[in-house]
């Protein structure tokens, strides 16, 4: 409940700089960064009643090593020292899931053929990351996910037909960006289209389209145009 209240408050605070800056972010843009679109990552548009959007896919967190996330990065986040000490060892009963912080968030497109975003860097919202060509700067929120162990293949030799298979066993704690905000990015009508003419409508990624995400100065972020 905790983490849903800090996304709805993140996501208010996000869309009122939008509406309120959003003239000012696109006269002073900051960065022009070209990204790979797959039809996974488009929502919306067509015939549905759904607003057409870029979804930004994060890659698994097996798959990224973001800085920031370090002991020194969690205690500027805010964390108390009870849920960093926690960090790399097995939830017990004495863990309690500290509430989300709001951070900066670097992403970079994965060049593999999902071209999924990983987390590259965190900061608090106090500090500042830079905007560039290979990478992009949105919101987000930092908390703890649980590394579930997965039990040995011979866990369930000899088990009786119809049996429960043994659940995971618990695993280590670790830090995590939880959510970016914005999750999508805004597309029109005809930058959807353009990109659904070269991906097609299939959840695969053999055909990429492309777009340039235009990064405002102050902190703001579009879809600028489509290809």
């Amino acid at each position: 409940m905790k983490w849903a209240l800090a996304a709805a408050s993140l996501v208010v605070v996000a869309n009122g700089v939008v509406l309120v800056s959003a003239r000012r972010e696109r006269a002073l843009i900051g960065a022009f960064t070209a990204i790979d679109v797959c039809a996974e990552h488009l929502t919306g548009g067509g015939d549905t009643d759904e607003a057409p959007a870029l979804r930004l896919i994060l890659a698994p967190d097996s798959m990224t090593d973001p800085s920031g996330l370090d002991e020194a990065g969690l205690r500027a986040l805010g964390f108390a020292d009870a849920a960093i000490s926690a960090v790399g060892r097995e939830r017990d009963s004495t863990f309690h899931w500290p509430r989300p912080r709001p951070a900066w968030v670097g992403l970079r497109q994965r060049p593999d053929s999902l071209a999924q975003w990983a987390v590259t860097e965190v900061v608090p919202l106090s500090g500042r990351l830079e905007r560039d060509s290979i990478s992009i700067v949105v919101r987000g929120l930092v908390g703890f996910r649980e590394r579930r162990q997965e039990p040995p293949p011979d866990a369930t030799a000899g088990h009786q037909h119809g049996a429960a298979a043994p659940a995971g066993t618990r695993g280590a704690l670790y830090p995590a960006v939880l959510e970016v905000i914005p999750s999508r990015l805004h597309l029109d009508r005809g930058q959807i289209a353009a990109l659904r003419s070269v991906v097609g409508h299939t959840m695969e990624c053999g055909m990429k389209g492309q777009a340039v995400i235009a990064s405002g100065a102050g902190g703001g972020i579009w879809v600028e145009s489509v290809r």
